[in-house]
């Protein structure tokens, strides 16, 4: 049970919430996106998801957990909805069966081969602490769950330890970008660092020389291989640097802004092809802004401290709210082969765009 305390705070985000409609209406920005609409596509890709596979998805049932619950609180919803519900359920009933998860009862996200086996687990291990913390964080807890502890206990008994990938995590590769691949072990491991830094109450440095380890050497890992980064990955740095900290130098995050500011489209939004190179089968023409690069990267400037006040983020916000389709998604297309965007998988895209969209615009 949160605390007195606790729960002021929350009712005083929740009033800024309700109150920022009629407040930027005043100012004269455009406040057509719909949270309703939002939660409806994002519920309905959920329950479209939970039936079609076991993984929870970097495209789908990631954003989806790190997102939906804030529709919650601008609702001022009292509990979540069905599919969320569920999925958390289902995280939480799999971290305590962690050691049961290569069975048949439960089942790794991908088994076929040993490789897959290895990189399912590191995976999970790294979801599964992301999506409890966040959970922590939304529902005003100053400390973690028991099991969001353990939660994280399996992302550090996972990490890998000596080699060239010490401090980060085996990683589904699919030669899927942009998280889906082998470069994508990097957005992983940054994945882990908003994790740490997002949970409450959970890592205080000096506290345990244990914890200090696993960090600074997660920490590591992302200082060394940040340069050899597409920019995409790289804004996975930079939220990672935005929550744990000595990831990145002043010098390195002021770059990178300025880099990211500069792709800026006229229209005020970013188009993910552009965050390459990436690696595809086909020609990669399309050239407008997308759904997902302008919300992470507003998400992501936001986080890491660039003010809402700033033209250039203003613009991206204001492109967020003109773009929401009429069934509340915002639309982004894949990188590695051309999909009908009215299909299941061609709506994977949008279901991180929509998703990073909420994060961004959510006060």
């Amino acid at each position: 049970m949160p605390s007195k305390p606790s729960q002021l705070a929350r009712l005083a985000a929740l009033i800024i919430v309700l109150f920022a409609g009629p407040i930027d209406r005043a100012r004269g920005e455009p406040t057509e996106w719909s949270p309703e609409k939002a939660a409806n596509y994002l519920d309905e890709r959920q329950r479209a998801w939970f039936g079609s596979a076991q993984c929870i998805s970097c495209h789908t049932g990631l954003p989806y957990a790190l997102a939906r619950p804030a529709l919650d609180y601008l609702a001022g919803a009292k509990s979540p909805s069905e599919s969320e519900a569920k999925l958390f359920t289902q995280v939480r009933l799999r971290v305590a069966n962690w050691k049961h998860l290569d069975s048949k009862e439960f089942g790794l996200y991908y088994d076929a081969t040993d490789q897959l086996k290895v990189q399912s687990w590191g995976t999970e291990a790294v979801f599964n602490a992301a999506i409890l913390a966040f959970d922590d964080r939304y529902q005003g807890r100053t400390s973690p769950t028991e099991a969001t502890k353990l939660a994280f206990s399996h992302l550090w008994d996972t990490q890998v330890q000596t080699g060239d990938g010490s401090g980060s995590w085996e990683w589904l590769d699919f030669n899927e970008p942009p998280w889906g691949s082998k470069g994508a072990r990097y957005v992983g491991a940054a994945l882990a660092a908003v994790a740490v830094g997002t949970a409450p109450g959970y890592y205080t440095p000096g506290a345990d020389a244990g914890f200090d380890a696993h960090v600074n050497r997660l920490r590591g890992y992302l200082r060394l291989e940040f340069r050899k980064q597409n920019l995409h990955h790289q804004v996975w740095g930079l939220w990672a640097a935005a929550k744990i900290g000595s990831v990145l130098t002043k010098t390195e995050q002021e770059h990178l802004t300025h880099q990211l500011l500069d792709k800026q489209r006229t229209d005020g939004g970013w188009n993910l092809p552009s965050l390459g190179p990436w690696t595809r089968s086909l020609p990669m023409p399309e050239t407008a802004s997308d759904g997902y690069a302008t919300s992470f990267i507003v998400h992501v400037l936001r986080t890491a401290g660039l003010p809402k006040e700033d033209v250039k983020l203003a613009k991206g916000l204001d492109w967020l709210k003109r773009n929401q389709t009429a069934t509340g998604a915002w639309q982004s297309r894949s990188l590695i082969k051309k999909r009908d965007p009215a299909s299941h998988s061609g709506k994977f895209m949008s279901d991180a765009a929509t998703a990073f969209a909420v994060l961004a615009l959510s006060p």
